[in-house]
């Protein structure tokens, strides 16, 4: 039995060359370096910033229990307060280490926009100069849309008789109409708004129309309608000092963007972007 126990230590015991090598003054300092450069790692990789209730916080908190209450917070409401700034804190904190901010829509878009405002921060206020610089260099810009003045008959049911109603009125004679909640007059509609109401079907008839006939029956998801287009204004530029608002909000909302660009640009050298 002891002989089998010799052989067997002999058959773990290190060769020559690993005798050699541990012999070497060097290898223990490599190996401690080693474990404490591992060490080290573990442990920044384990550190946490500490979660701390500070005066400035109890201070805000209280603050603002006195203005909702009307009342000076006692030592319970102190506690109180305490107790439920430290479960938010952790419970924020929990969020983050399960990535909840990467699965809420909510909590994701309010990052971005977060990191929007830290990038660009509060656009600098604009000269006149300025304004009518952008105003005329983006000139396209600040047409305004056709218009048209036209009236309507309106009828909630698609009429047997259209032929014969229409006959009339371009005849000059009055048929009857159901009510419409904007009436029977529209002055001066922009495309836009007249698309918004009745639909871009009535505007392709509208514009198609011949002025002082009447059209139709014209249908839209509200009814249906007999149409007189008076008159049209074709699309013009609109002079600054009436947009001179539209411009402003233009300009710092192009300076926002120019900000961003730039640092997308630069994000983009920083992860990868994969676009399938």
């Amino acid at each position: 039995m002891g002989r089998n126990l010799a052989v067997s230590l002999a058959s773990i015991a290190p060769g020559p060359l690993l005798r050699r090598t541990l012999r070497d003054p060097l290898v223990p300092f490599l190996l401690a370096g080693f474990l404490l450069f591992g060490g080290y790692f573990a442990l920044e990789a384990g550190r946490r910033e500490p979660i701390r209730f500070t005066p400035e916080a109890e201070a805000a908190m209280v603050e603002e229990f006195e203005t909702l209450t009307g009342r000076k917070a006692n030592a319970a409401d102190r506690a109180r307060m305490k107790d439920e700034y430290l479960t938010r804190e952790l419970l924020f904190r929990d969020a983050l280490d399960r990535n909840l901010h990467l699965t809420s829509p909510e909590a994701r878009e309010m990052l971005i926009e977060k990191e929007r405002y830290l990038i660009a921060g509060a656009p600098p206020e604009p000269s006149d100069e300025d304004l009518v610089n952008f105003y005329a260099e983006n000139i396209k810009r600040y047409w305004g849309e056709p218009r048209t003045s036209f009236s309507q008959v309106f009828r909630s049911q698609k009429p047997d008789d259209a032929g014969a109603l229409l006959a009339a009125l371009n005849a000059g004679r009055a048929i009857p109409s159901d009510d419409f909640w904007l009436g029977h007059s529209f002055p001066g509609y922009g495309d836009s708004m007249v698309r918004g109401i009745f639909g871009q079907g009535f505007v392709d008839a509208l514009k198609s129309a011949p002025p002082g006939r009447w059209i139709g029956p014209i249908a839209s998801s509200r009814g249906w309608h007999f149409v007189r287009a008076a008159s049209r204004e074709p699309a013009a530029l609109m002079p600054y000092p009436a947009v001179r608002d539209q411009v402003r909000q233009d300009f710092m909302i192009a300076h926002t963007r120019t900000a961003i660009d730039a640092a997308v640009a630069r994000l983009k050298e920083k992860y990868d972007v994969v676009e399938d």
